[in-house]
């Protein structure tokens, strides 16, 4: 755990996302430096956000983040909420903005459950306070590894059974430490709702391979032998029974003679 009790481990998170979050607003763009995988992935994901000013502020985000989680070397992070709920606008009751709650689950080794992908991977998934089922998911997430250097800006777009938006996506991370931003909106009947950032650190464990069960099969025989059996050996045919009577007829005829 780097020598970090949960707590402490809790508010360098939450400082880091804060102060990210906080350097990202004003932000102007500037030529990226290429110098270690991080800033490799950062510059592939401003070139993948476009002049898009939502994905930017997204990735701006993710890659101040993802900055500071290498220069301070957190590692097994465990969070599985984002550091914050996403502010809301254009869906809600009675107030003019509502939250987000956002988590992603990291892959797990065995049977598919539903709510995680295999392992190497973290499932994103958006909740938000309103009623209602959606109707369409302009949700995206941008995220970097911090330790593998993979990165991508990847929507929500998984359906559910019903061919509804389920507000979620696996994404093939790989093993490491992840930095990532949701955002984006969602359409209900009647309103749209903008999900505005929000940043989260999450640890994908470099779990091991199962092994091949051992198989119980019988090991082969030597060509031209007959496989042996665990059971007695077969006995001979039956013979035909004794005759009984001439043996009878014998002994009463020896006593005759007598």
């Amino acid at each position: 755990m780097n020598g970090m009790t949960l707590p402490r481990r809790a508010a360098a998170v939450a400082a880091i996302a804060t102060t990210a979050v906080l350097g990202a607003i004003g932000t102007a763009t500037a030529a990226p430096k290429i110098d270690t995988p991080v800033d490799a992935a950062i510059a592939y994901l401003t070139e993948t956000a476009g002049t898009d000013q939502n994905a930017l502020a997204a990735v701006t985000t993710t890659g101040k983040t993802a900055e500071l989680v290498a220069a301070a070397g957190l590692k097994n992070i465990g969070f599985t909420p984002f550091g914050y709920q996403a502010p809301t606008l254009g869906c809600g009751f009675n107030l003019p903005f509502t939250m987000t709650a956002a988590s992603a689950v990291s892959g797990q080794a065995g049977p598919d459950t539903g709510l995680a992908g295999p392992p190497g991977t973290l499932r994103f998934q958006a909740a938000p306070a309103t009623v209602g089922m959606p109707l369409a998911s302009g949700l995206s997430v941008a995220w970097l590894n911090v330790g593998n250097g993979r990165s991508g800006i990847t929507p929500l777009d998984e359906m559910t059974e019903y061919n509804l938006p389920s507000l979620a996506k696996t994404v093939d991370t790989g093993p490491g430490t992840v930095v990532a931003s949701l955002w984006g909106s969602i359409d209900y009947p009647g309103s749209r709702c903008l999900v505005l950032p929000t940043v989260g650190l999450f640890t994908v464990p470099d779990l091991p391979v199962e092994p091949v069960p051992a198989t119980t099969s019988a090991a082969p025989t030597t060509p031209g032998q007959a496989p042996t059996t665990t059971g007695q050996a077969p006995t001979t045919p039956a013979q035909a029974p004794a005759d009984t009577g001439s043996a009878s007829g014998s002994s009463s005829g020896s006593g005759d003679n007598n």
